[in-house]
C-alpha cells in the first residue's frame, strides 16, 4: 500500500466518529450494568426529588438566603425520610403486629372450636334466616374438611410471611440508603442534571422544550391525580371507619390509601369487609349501613371526580395512554410503575410524534403541533 493510501486511511480514521461511538456504547453498557441493580431505588429518589423540589427551593432561598445548598438538601431529605419513609415502616411494623395478634387469636380459638359443630360456631342472628331456609347447608362434609385444614394453612402463611419479612430486611435498608443519598444529590444538583440531559437530547431546541414540558405535566398530573386523590379518599374512609367504631382506623386508612391508587381495586376492598364485620359479627346493622353508604357514595365517588380532573386535564394526555401506562407500569415495576408507566408511554409517543414531523415535508408541521393522542 502506498504512502498516499496510508495517509487517506489515517485521515478517515482520525475524522471518523465510529471509534468514539463504539467506545461510548461500550462505556454506557458498562455504566448501565453498574447502575441497573440500583435502578428502582434511584427511580424513587428521582420521583421524590422532583416532587419535593419546591420545598428544597423554599428552604434554600427563604431560610438560607441562597447559601448552604448542602444543608438545605439535607434538611429536605430528612423531612422526606420522616414524613414518607418512616410512616411506611411504621405501618409495616403495625401490620406485622396485627397479623401476629390475629394469628394468636386463631391459634387459641381454632382448637376450642374444633370440637364444636359449625352451626354453633356460626350462630349469628343475621344468619338465622339462611340456616332456617337451608337446614342441611352446614351438614356437608366440605365444611368439616375445611375447618380441619384452616390451622395448617394459617400456620404456613404466617411462616412464609415471617421468612419474607426477615429476608427483605437487608434489601429494605440498602434501598432506603440509596433512596436517601440519591434524593439528597438529585435535589441539590437536579437542575444541572436536567440541563445536561437537555443538551444531549438529539432534538431541536423547540423539541427539547416540548419534551421536558410534557414530562413535567405528566409527573405533576400523576402526583395530584393518583397520590392526592388516594390521600383524600383514605382520609375520608379512615374517618368513616373511626366514626362507626371499628378498630385501628389509621392502619385501615393507610390500606385504603394503597388500594385507592390501584385501578379496579379502590377503597371498597376495605369498606365492604368492614361493613360485613359490623353486620354479621358485631350485629350492628345501622353502623354497617352508614359505613357502606359513606364508602360507596362519598369516598368512592371522589375518585371519579378528582382523578380525571387532575390526570387527564392536567397532563393533556389521552386517557388511553394513561390507562395503559398505569396498568402496564404496575405489571412491570410494581408500585413504582404508577409513575413510570404513564411517563414512559407519554415520552415514547411524543418521540414518535416528533419523528412523524421529521418525516413530513418542511413547513407542514412543527414540534408544537397537537399530537393525535
Amino acid at each position: 500500500m502506498s504512502d498516499s493510501s496510508n495517509e487517506r486511511v489515517t485521515y478517515k480514521l482520525r475524522n471518523s466518529s465510529v471509534p468514539f461511538v463504539a467506545l461510548l456504547v461500550f462505556l454506557v453498557a458498562l455504566g448501565l450494568r453498574v447502575v441497573w441493580p440500583l435502578a428502582s431505588a434511584l427511580a424513587w429518589a428521582a420521583m421524590l426529588s422532583f416532587f419535593s423540589y419546591p420545598l428544597y427551593k423554599f428552604i434554600h432561598v427563604r431560610l438560607f438566603r441562597g447559601r448552604c445548598s448542602y444543608a438545605a438538601s439535607a434538611i429536605n431529605a430528612a423531612l422526606l425520610l420522616f414524613l414518607l419513609v418512616l410512616p411506611v415502616i411504621w405501618a409495616g411494623v403495625a401490620a406485622t403486629r396485627e397479623l401476629a395478634r390475629l394469628y394468636q387469636f386463631l391459634a387459641d380459638w381454632l382448637p376450642a372450636a374444633g370440637g364444636k359443630p359449625l352451626r354453633s360456631i356460626l350462630s349469628i342472628p343475621q344468619l338465622d334466616w339462611l340456616f332456617s331456609r337451608f337446614p342441611n347447608l352446614l351438614d356437608l362434609p366440605l365444611w368439616s374438611d375445611l375447618m380441619s385444614s384452616v390451622p395448617g394453612v394459617i400456620a404456613s402463611f404466617m411462616t412464609d410471611m415471617s421468612r419474607a419479612l426477615l429476608g427483605n430486611a437487608f434489601n429494605l435498608g440498602f434501598n432506603l440508603l440509596v433512596v436517601t443519598v440519591g434524593t439528597f444529590f438529585l435535589t441539590r444538583d437536579g437542575e444541572l442534571i436536567l440541563s445536561f440531559v437537555h443538551d444531549i437530547l438529539p432534538l431541536s431546541g423547540d423539541g427539547k422544550d416540548a419534551f421536558f414540558l410534557r414530562a413535567k405535566r405528566m409527573l405533576y398530573a400523576i402526583f395530584y391525580g393518583i397520590i392526592m386523590t388516594a390521600g383524600i379518599q383514605a382520609t375520608l374512609g379512615g374517618l368513616g371507619w373511626w366514626f362507626v367504631g371499628l378498630p385501628n382506623p389509621v392502619i385501615f386508612g393507610a390500606l385504603m390509601f394503597m388500594l385507592a391508587m390501584l385501578p379496579f381495586v379502590g377503597t371498597p376492598m376495605v369498606i365492604l369487609p368492614g361493613a360485613a364485620y359490623l353486620f354479621f359479627v358485631m350485629g350492628d346493622g345501622k353502623s354497617a349501613v352508614i359505613l357502606l353508604a359513606w364508602g360507596m357514595l362519598i369516598v368512592s365517588s371522589i375518585d371519579n371526580l378528582l382523578r380525571p380532573l387532575f390526570i387527564y386535564e392536567g397532563s393533556k394526555t389521552h386517557v388511553l395512554l394513561v390507562f395503559m401506562g398505569i396498568l402496564g407500569g404496575l405489571r412491570a415495576w410494581g408500585f413504582l410503575g404508577l409513575f413510570l408507566g404513564p411517563l414512559v408511554l407519554s415520552a415514547t409517543y411524543f418521540m414518535l410524534h416528533l419523528y412523524r414531523i421529521m418525516m413530513q415535508e418542511p413547513g407542514e408541521a412543527s414540534p408544537g403541533d397537537k399530537p393525535v393522542l
